[in-house]
Order: structure tokens, then C-alpha cells, then sequence
């Protein structure tokens, strides 16, 4: 049953995975389109350029390009549910604006690490 639990979870995890979208890998979609030999031998000659191009591409895009591009997503979410619609007076508006405040960046670094790893629309 463990085993099994594990396997579910792994599946779901790598098929929810944000690298897997065509769209969240803008610089390795544009290398697939540029790159495009036509014949086996010139597609064997540019193997060893290729291979190592589309790594750091891909890497590229996992670990800069791709977060970066769901900064304003991230702020649009922490201000949408931190500071949008306050309960409350301005009072209590006053009191919670330190605790707000101080969860704003860790909502925004905690969304951006998610939108991140998961495709999350």
C-alpha cells in the first residue's frame, strides 16, 4: 500500500511539473523551432553542439526564466489575498498592518517557489 502511495504521488507530481508546459519553456521552444535539420547526418553533425545547447537551455528556463515570469502573478496573488477587502475597522486595520506586512514576502517567495514547480494557472 506504501509502495503504491508512492508511485501515485510521484506520478502526480511529475505530471503537474511547470517545465513539462511548451509555454513555460520560452528559450527551449525557440531553440526546437531554430534548430531543425532536415537529414539524419545533419542531424547526427550537430548532436554534440545540440546537446549541451539545449541543456543549459532547458536549465535555463527551470531555474530563471520561468520563475521570473510569475513574479506578477505572485503579486497579484498576496495583494489579492492579503491586502484587498480588509475585515474590520481602521482600528483593526492598524493592528493587523505589522502581521500583514511581515507575511507579504513570505506569501510572495512561497507563491513564486509553487507557480515555480507546479504548473498552477
Amino acid at each position: 500500500m506504501k509502495q503504491a502511495l508512492l508511485i501515485f504521488l510521484g506520478t502526480f507530481l511529475l505530471t503537474n511539473c511547470a517545465f513539462l508546459e511548451k509555454r513555460n519553456r520560452p528559450l527551449t521552444t525557440y531553440l526546437d523551432q531554430q534548430i531543425q535539420p532536415e537529414s539524419t547526418p545533419g542531424k547526427i553533425a550537430l548532436f554534440p553542439i545540440v546537446m549541451p545547447v539545449g541543456f543549459v537551455s532547458l536549465a535555463s528556463d527551470i531555474l530563471v526564466l520561468h520563475p521570473i515570469s510569475t513574479i506578477p502573478e505572485a503579486v497579484k496573488d498576496s495583494s489579492e489575498y492579503i491586502w484587498e477587502d480588509p475585515k474590520g475597522g481602521i482600528v483593526q486595520q492598524t493592528f493587523l498592518f505589522l502581521p500583514k506586512s511581515i507575511l507579504t514576502p513570505i506569501f510572495l517567495i512561497s507563491d513564486i517557489i509553487v507557480r515555480s514547480i507546479f504548473d498552477v494557472n
